[in-house]
């Protein structure tokens, strides 16, 4: 597999550059409109690069408390297979702006080292 010319390093060198321009490549992917399995693969690359990732949690004594992270890539997954089922059952109703804002809120937790 090789990368698009607007990854300045391989994926080996610095993960967290690697995610944070996956998550870009995939809101350039979603607002181009592709197919369906363009989209699923650029999704299992995500997924596979944030199993890499180090998540921050504050509330280290909660019992039931679910960090801010997860449920930000949780909230991706969701609106990502919402919207793929969608464009394969009625393609003129797909909106996509829900996944661009989940995937826009964790690309928030990025720069605001809560993933890194």
């Amino acid at each position: 597999m090789t990368l698009p010319s607007s990854f300045s390093s391989n994926p080996d060198q610095d993960p967290h550059k690697y995610f944070k321009n996956l998550l870009i490549d995939f809101k350039k992917e979603i607002k181009a409109a592709v197919d369906p399995d363009a989209l699923e693969e650029k999704m299992s690359m995500i997924i596979n690069a944030s199993k890499e990732m180090l998540y921050k949690d504050n509330h280290k004594k909660a019992i039931f408390h679910k960090p801010e992270t997860k449920k930000a890539l949780d909230k991706v997954w969701t609106e990502f297979d919402r919207y793929i089922l969608t464009i394969q059952k009625n393609p003129s109703e797909a909106n996509c702006q829900d996944l661009l804002n989940a995937v826009e809120m964790v690309e928030t937790l990025i720069d605001e080292n809560d993933i890194y």
